[in-house]
């Protein structure tokens, strides 16, 4: 656990170095290169769970599982998808590579998905989208201790917004777009000290990406990585 009764939160992002994730047209395969994508998953594979939101599971229709020759554990795959209108028994995530959890909203229908996925039905937020701390109270009930939060722009934002992003990996590709959807989407700000900042902990070369990681600041004075002011 994270220190706070819930999961430990990790978002993963690859992106140009103009921080885009996909192209004006929707294309984003393949931003990262190969070996940041053999990476990514070796950190799939380090999480319990694995989660996306409902507009990488509607663009993309993501499998989640582990490949590439990653061994490890198969994490749990978390498909948010509030109105229950998004997986399907023909969505990649339906197969049996790995367990599956379908999350959708308390008055949604029945998804009618098969008996091997999972459905787990968690409170919304006035403007209809799910309430981050029950999600994750629901995940730490079955015993998710790490997630991985993956897909899309959207979604990370609202888990940063949150407050609730322990760590971040970021694969830049030594390419810029110019245009296109970025890596998050938050409301805009007028002054550098509504800056989100992270702390720094890594970077490395990894195929034609830099790999960085980071740690949320309250994150890093509980370890001892903040030694003095920003």
């Amino acid at each position: 656990m994270a220190g706070r009764g819930r999961p430990r939160v990790t978002w993963v992002f690859g992106a140009t170095l103009d921080g885009r994730v996909a192209a004006p047209d929707g294309t984003s395969r393949w931003i990262s290169s190969r070996a940041a994508r053999v990476d990514a998953h070796r950190l799939r594979a380090a999480h319990d769970a694995v989660l996306v939101g409902s507009g990488a599971a509607r663009l993309d229709d993501p499998h989640l599982a582990v490949r590439h020759g990653v061994g490890g554990t198969r994490p749990l795959r978390v498909v948010l998808d509030a109105r229950a209108s998004i997986v399907t028994t023909s969505s990649r995530v339906a197969d049996r590579a790995a367990s599956t959890l379908v999350v959708i909203g308390p008055a949604a229908r029945d998804p009618a998905l098969p008996a091997h996925v999972g459905v787990a039905r968690v409170e919304l937020e006035a403007a209809g989208r799910f309430s981050l701390p029950a999600l994750l109270r629901e995940l730490s009930g079955r015993g998710v201790a790490t997630l991985l939060v993956e897909g899309g722009p959207t979604v990370a934002s609202a888990f940063i917004a949150a407050g609730l992003v322990d760590d971040v990996v970021g694969y830049l590709r030594a390419a810029v777009l110019g245009a296109g959807r970025p890596v998050v989407e938050l409301p805009a700000v007028t002054t550098i000290a509504d800056l989100r900042a992270f702390r720094l902990v890594a970077a490395d070369i990894v195929g034609e990406d830099v790999r960085v990681r980071m740690v949320a600041r309250e994150r890093a004075s509980r370890v001892g990585l903040v030694e003095g002011p920003p």
